[in-house]
């Protein structure tokens, strides 16, 4: 769930803002309670935003023991409550069924989280065929080699998604493109799985920024379910969004990466290996001509 991306580039106490939260009934936005002490890190002192360089920021994995930063960010960007199991089992399984992706940046000495996605793999049957239209479960066999027939659905069955649970970006940092960074990393991630065919997530109705921000890379709206939250004891339908990998993307995606694993390969393993054997060849050499001379 993205939030919106038209911001004021100066913030002050209390100015944030999340799409994931209801409108009020004129459609205005409140402001949010702060619960993250990021917001004051990256404030200098005259309560300016500090500018950060985007090519400094590090895409990599959260750990268990960024927690209780991820809660209160989360209360932060969305309105459903995360209890501290939910996101506990995320780093007790993350191997098997979960990844994350965060997006970290060093600001005097203190490494802070801009954003985040919280992922898990999903058989495809299990929440296609019960919860989305056929013709999306169809879209997908195609792209993975089967026919369209119902019967090919047992095949997908087989295979995965990539459910993106939650993803968000720091109020503050929100035209650095990092949501969109981060999902070009959960890209990068599923296309490694050889069993992965696609990318989901849920968008509430009403979050008119995150339906745009899908829509536009790529992402097909392939079902709507009604009632599916319950924010403020009021039910919203939720909006499915797709991402199939065609045969194509996974064929280039492995060419790719096999031709740069080749040059690392060629760089760090061959070609040191290749030096050290001209060495050892040029040692032998010389411990030879030195023994003839002897001989002699």
């Amino acid at each position: 769930m993205p939030k919106n991306k038209s911001r004021k580039t100066k913030s002050t106490v209390n100015n944030i803002y999340s799409e994931a939260f209801p409108p009020n009934k004129d459609g205005s936005r409140s402001n949010l309670s702060q619960h993250s002490n990021t917001h004051d890190i990256i404030k200098d002192e005259n309560e300016s935003i500090k500018k950060i360089n985007p090519l400094n920021i590090i895409y990599k994995p959260l750990s268990e023991s960024h927690i209780e930063e991820i809660k209160k960010l989360h209360k932060e960007w969305f309105p459903i409550d995360y209890d501290h199991n939910y996101f506990k089992q995320i780093f007790t399984n993350k191997y098997d069924t979960y990844f994350t992706v965060g997006a970290f940046y060093i600001i005097d000495n203190i490494e802070i989280i801009l954003g985040m996605a919280l992922c898990e793999y999903r058989e495809v049957g299990n929440y296609f065929i019960n919860h989305t239209s056929r013709d999306a479960v169809k879209e997908i066999c195609r792209n993975i080699d089967f026919n369209e027939e119902v019967s090919s659905y047992l095949k997908c069955q087989s295979y995965n998604c990539v459910y993106i649970m939650t993803i968000g970006v720091l109020d503050e940092y929100r035209q650095l493109h990092i949501g969109t960074n981060l999902i070009e990393k959960i890209y990068e991630i599923a296309l490694w799985d050889n069993l992965c065919v696609g990318i989901y997530l849920d968008v509430v109705e009403y979050n008119k920024c995150a339906i745009n921000f899908y829509e536009k890379i790529g992402f097909k709206n392939v079902a709507r379910i009604k009632n599916y939250y319950d924010i403020k004891n009021q039910f919203y339908d939720s909006i499915v969004f797709l991402k199939i990998f065609t045969r194509k993307e996974k064929d280039d995606f492995r060419r790719k990466n096999f031709s740069l694993w080749r040059k690392l390969l060629n760089n760090f393993v061959l070609l040191p290996m290749n030096i050290i054997y001209k060495i050892i060849i040029f040692f032998f050499c010389c411990q030879c001509f030195r023994n003839k001379i002897k001989i002699d």
